[in-house]
């Protein structure tokens, strides 16, 4: 029986990621020509001068070390109770930088005490679907009157407030600045680990102009009122800690491997105790600006896929069998007969239709 399910699943990753997921990034010059990966080693990664939290962000390893990251994504920062200043936070309030909101970079403050909710997203996929296969990310609820406060943090920009009730933290797959994808046989050491905390609109936006979401389930946790203000914080040390320096690998740190980290520090979780040394193993499909551009671009051709499968299969059948994002928070006693919620199409239809051809 194991050896079945173990075959099954290495058909069902064959299937389903190798195609979709194994593409080399390839970086052009203006004048087409393939730069190598040490061209702009010695290039200042500025992404906008104006900004004091900008990351000035270099590929950590692999073929593309040292070259700039895609200034598209960035991870979060907690600031310093200096680094609070110029933006007029009451001493009570988190205050983090980098949050992304429709493609600009804020600094939000965020009152104490104020998470109401933890909802696990787990995005699937309408491409030969499977429970193995999703997106997973964390959706922070805050209380009415506690929202975030976003303001520019860029020096020079016109002073403005927003306020928000719903952000998502999102481990995802980042690039190199300029990079591409093309079809080829490997995928590990390509992608940096961007720790991204993002407004929910964009999220959605993100989510159903995406052509291969099928659905977004949403999972409420079950966790107490003092574990959820606790995961926020979690979250946004992993962010600060790891900033992008960790890379990304299909089936062993991936986003959701990363947010059930932030997770397992929060409830005291060990996995490799739970599972009396087995380990836990995800299958993810990278997600951020410039994989959702990747997918449409290349033409795979039957003989190219064939090609992939083929070199892949023989390291996907030593893997043990993976884990079903839902059934990982289940496992960790996450879920209760109040936790599942309209799926995020359902919650919001008018951006899901609207977004369908």
């Amino acid at each position: 029986m194991l050896q079945y399910l173990q075959r099954k699943a290495v058909k069902i990753l064959a299937l389903t990621v190798v195609p979709l997921l194994t593409f080399t990034p390839i970086v052009y010059a203006q004048s087409g020509r393939i730069v190598p990966a040490a061209a702009n080693k010695n290039k200042v990664c500025i992404c906008d001068p104006k900004d004091p939290f900008d990351p000035r962000a270099r590929m950590p390893q692999g073929p593309f070390k040292g070259r700039c990251m895609s200034c598209k994504q960035r991870s979060v920062r907690l600031l310093s109770p200096l680094e609070t200043i110029p933006y007029n936070a009451a001493p009570d309030m988190l205050v983090i930088a980098n949050f992304n909101y429709k493609g600009k970079y804020w600094v939000a403050k965020i009152p104490k005490n104020a998470v109401e909710d933890v909802i696990f997203q787990i995005q699937y996929y309408n491409v030969l679907p499977s429970p193995y296969t999703a997106h997973s990310q964390i959706r922070f609820r805050l209380k009415p009157g506690y929202e975030a406060i976003l303001v520019p943090q860029s020096i020079g920009v016109a002073p403005t407030e927003i306020r928000m009730r719903d952000f998502v933290y999102a481990a995802n797959a980042m690039l190199v600045e300029g990079g591409e994808w093309n079809p080829a046989t490997g995928l590990f050491d390509f992608f940096a680990i961007a720790h991204e905390f993002i407004s929910l609109e964009d999220r959605i936006k993100d989510a159903f102009e995406y052509k291969l979401t099928d659905r977004v389930e949403q999972i409420r946790l079950a966790l107490t009122p003092q574990q959820k203000q606790e995961l926020l914080m979690s979250a946004i040390l992993q962010g600060d800690r790891d900033r992008t320096n960790s890379m990304y690998d299909t089936l062993n740190k991936n986003c959701t491997s990363e947010v059930l980290r932030a997770v397992d520090r929060t409830i005291g979780y060990n996995p490799k105790l739970a599972q009396k040394g087995k380990p836990e193993v995800f299958i993810s499909m990278p997600t951020g600006p410039a994989v959702d551009e990747a997918l449409f671009k290349g033409n795979l051709t039957p003989d190219k896929l064939n090609k992939i499968i083929i070199e892949r299969l023989a390291q996907l059948s030593k893997i043990p069998i993976p884990t079903p994002p839902y059934e990982a928070i289940v496992r960790r006693k996450l879920v209760n007969s109040k936790s599942k919620i309209a799926n995020l199409e359902v919650e919001f239809p008018r951006e899901f239709n609207s977004s369908r051809p």
